[in-house]
């Protein structure tokens, strides 16, 4: 039985991160875990075989001690709590919340990805829409003074296609979402502003742009690229990638960046308002692509495979960070050319 207590985070100040196992989640716990903040990860893995064993750097050192289900990982310069919710059941949020009572919650647990949203999207409304609406009645249900400021993570899939000169995106953008995942994100980031309105919930907002970084899963592009680059090297796979559409136009940032918005969002951002968390620099997936290639240790070929094409896509995707830059002083520090050649030695490990 490990030593670790659950109840040393009730009633004192602590940091909550629904989605704490994903990938940016495990980013964000790790920021918060150095800078000596307690920790309460939200997920919903249950049981031993099914937590992953790592979650960047920290690893699964057994359960706590008086919390049902409840996990502790550690790493060399501090540990998080672990608690299995799934967000889709009311109770068992409500409940942790009551005991719980953070100070902050980063609200990352969603169906990130647009591709399965349309294999599935009954999953992505619950999750994304569902999830966020027991939340926040979990927060509703809080005494006023005890509140935890919420941050709400959107995304940029929320605008589908816009004219040319609607480039970069302001936050006041028309909305026009083109999958169920921009559609499920559009409702969770309507929900958020009217429990500001209604109830008065210290919520802030974000439309976050596309990401990518060591850990990301490979269900998306660069991961996908990476992996497969480093399968080849290693002469475990073909020395060519297979590919859908390489034209749309992202908009990419260091993972590390984001979590940095984020924490300084949830000290600086104003409750109602919206974020764009963006780089305001254009970057084809081709051009990803060709960066990934020309740091391979072997030659690869790129085939272009139109079963591998979204049903329908937003060609251009550029946002306007200047209302996150000013309110909080937020500056990104990665270049998008590190990050990749990063995400690739990060695959090459895999194959070691």
């Amino acid at each position: 039985m490990n030593d670790f207590k659950a109840n040393e985070f009730f009633h004192r100040p602590c940091n909550l991160v629904t989605g704490a196992l994903g990938f940016v989640g495990g980013h964000l716990v790790r920021s918060l875990v150095m800078a000596g903040h307690p920790v309460v990860g939200l997920d919903r893995y249950t049981g031993d075989n099914n937590l992953p064993k790592t979650v960047g750097p920290f690893a699964l050192s057994g359960p706590a001690a008086d919390w049902p289900g409840a996990m502790v990982y550690t790493a060399d310069f501090g540990s998080f709590f672990y608690v299995p919710c799934p967000l889709e059941d009311p109770d068992p949020v409500a409940v942790l919340l009551d005991r719980l009572r953070p100070t902050m919650v980063y609200h990352l647990a969603a169906q990130s990805s647009a591709a399965v949203s349309y294999r599935d999207p009954a999953g992505t409304f619950s999750a994304n829409v569902q999830g966020t609406l027991n939340l926040l009645e979990a927060v509703r249900a809080i005494p006023d003074v005890e509140r935890p400021v919420v941050l709400s993570i959107g995304s940029c899939e929320e605008y589908g296609p816009q004219p040319e000169d609607a480039y970069p995106l302001r936050e006041d953008t028309a909305l026009n979402p083109v999958s169920p995942y921009g559609v499920s994100k559009v409702a969770q980031t309507l929900l958020c502003r009217q429990y500001v309105r209604s109830y008065d919930l210290p919520v802030v907002m974000t439309r976050s742009f596309s990401h990518t970084g060591p850990g990301h899963d490979t269900r998306f592009a660069f991961p996908s690229f990476a992996r497969q680059i480093a399968a080849a090297e290693a002469g475990t796979g073909p020395a060519e990638i297979v590919t859908g559409d390489l034209s749309p136009v992202r908009d990419f940032l260091d993972v590390r960046d984001v979590v940095a918005a984020y924490r300084l969002l949830l000290k600086e951002g104003r409750p109602g308002e919206i974020y764009h968390v963006s780089s305001g620099i254009p970057l084809t997936i081709s051009q990803g692509l060709e960066i990934l290639v020309g740091s391979a240790k072997c030659p690869i070929s790129i085939r272009r495979d139109p079963g591998l094409c979204r049903p329908s896509d937003t060609p251009f995707m550029v946002g306007d960070s200047s209302k996150l830059r000013r309110d909080t002083g937020w500056e990104p520090e990665w270049e998008i050319k590190n990050t990749l050649i990063e995400l690739l030695d990060a695959a090459r490990k895999e194959f070691q």
